[in-house]
């Protein structure tokens, strides 16, 4: 490959990526706005059934579901932060790294969501602890609830930013080499 056609591949990924980057921040802005929302409710709701049955578990669980969604919410507040100042003007071989990584399915910086996700549903099973209503039933349907949308999230992936990422990676390759 010329230096021209690299220069104008690498023109046309950097647009694609400044395309998808934004596209990224609003979508994580709204789940982000999302979570801000429920905190305050959930907070009232939980004050509202701990006065009312004066049960521990309420207690629990509303305590639980809130903390979870602050955890969300201040994870996905992180990667809006992240995707929407996006340093373009790096260096190439850097840009392009730090693009690769912030496409790839799994990263470290997501095992924040697990606490919130364990504490969520520990607030789920403690509301309905002692009810008659099964943990069982409640973990199977949070499982299952977190599987699918794993699963959601990893078909868009694959056919929407995996093109993107191998992009990026052969491009890395050809700086490197």
């Amino acid at each position: 490959m010329t230096a021209h056609e690299f220069d104008t591949n690498l023109s046309k990924l950097t647009g694609k990526l400044k395309k998808e980057d934004r596209q990224y921040a609003t979508i994580v802005k709204a789940i982000q706005i999302f979570y801000w929302i429920f905190i305050p409710l959930f907070i009232v709701r939980t004050i509202r059934y701990y006065t009312d049955s004066h049960s521990i578990n309420d207690l629990i669980s509303g305590v639980a579901l809130v903390i979870g969604f602050l955890i969300i919410a201040l994870t996905f507040r992180k990667y809006y932060k992240e995707y929407q100042y996006v340093d373009y003007s790096l260096p190439t071989l850097e840009m392009l790294k730090k693009a690769a990584y912030r496409y790839q399915p799994f990263q470290k910086r997501g095992l924040w969501i697990i606490p919130g996700l364990l504490l969520m549903d520990m607030g789920l099973t403690f509301e309905g602890f002692g009810e008659g209503k099964s943990v069982l039933d409640s973990q199977i349907f949070f499982l299952g609830s977190i599987l699918f949308g794993v699963v959601i999230g990893l078909v868009i992936w694959y056919f929407k930013y995996k093109p993107l990422r191998d992009k990026i990676l052969e491009m890395v390759k050809e700086i490197e080499h």
